[in-house]
């Protein structure tokens, strides 16, 4: 089975002050080198999606041996870079995450590959409900319609799309709280607040 990895990076940081939230630096590193990190070793190939030309202009000074996407849909936001990734994968299964997650955990990453085989997706979910599609492996068949569907429905929530894929494996982040004690996997930096609390504490809890 051939694995790809998406890394969404078009954001356009607008809780962080406009600043590209790719290249926010946590220990010596951007958090998309750091993403790339990880992910190489673990997949075939690593796209990375950006908004346009300009950004992916910027952002290939610090990642090499990846493949740069253009949006083509502007204003969809997550979507628009989920749908072009997968267009562009050759891999099966896709490991979709957002840029602002410092970090990730190959053996979580693993993990959630193994449990999509046969299914439309493996999509870690919390206690209350909650879910992480930004941190998910999916079935790239499956998902390029009904991604293209929300898009021309006008409707751009990420879980909108995804919840139209069947057989989903929703994954109790109880299981994966044995391989990632803490969950760290799924911190995000969403505002300053989050980013000094990562830079104060060297680490930031999600739940």
């Amino acid at each position: 089975m051939q694995r790809s990895a998406l890394i969404l990076a078009g954001g356009k940081g607008t809780r962080l002050g406009e600043q590209e939230k790719a290249l926010l630096t946590f220990k010596d590193k951007t958090l998309l080198e750091k993403a790339v990190d990880v992910l190489q070793p673990l997949v075939d190939e690593v796209i990375i999606s950006v908004r346009d030309q300009k950004q992916q202009e910027i952002f290939s000074r610090f990642v090499k041996g990846v493949v740069f996407l253009c949006d083509k849909y502007q204003g969809r936001g997550p979507l628009a870079g989920i749908l072009e990734g997968m267009r562009a994968a050759s891999g099966n299964y896709v490991f979709v995450v957002a840029c602002d997650m410092p970090f990730l955990q190959p053996d979580v990453i693993d993990l959630l590959f193994k449990e999509a085989v046969g299914h439309g997706a493996a999509v870690p979910t919390w206690r209350d409900g909650r879910k992480e599609p930004l941190h998910a492996v999916y079935n790239r068949e499956q998902l390029i319609p009904v991604v293209e569907r929300s898009i021309l429905m006008n409707d751009h929530r990420v879980m909108a799309a995804v919840s139209q894929l069947h057989d989903i494996r929703f994954i109790s982040v109880d299981l994966i709280r044995l391989i990632d004690r803490e969950l760290v996997s799924f911190a995000n930096i969403n505002t300053p607040t989050d980013l000094e609390q990562i830079i104060k504490k060297g680490v930031y809890y999600n739940g």
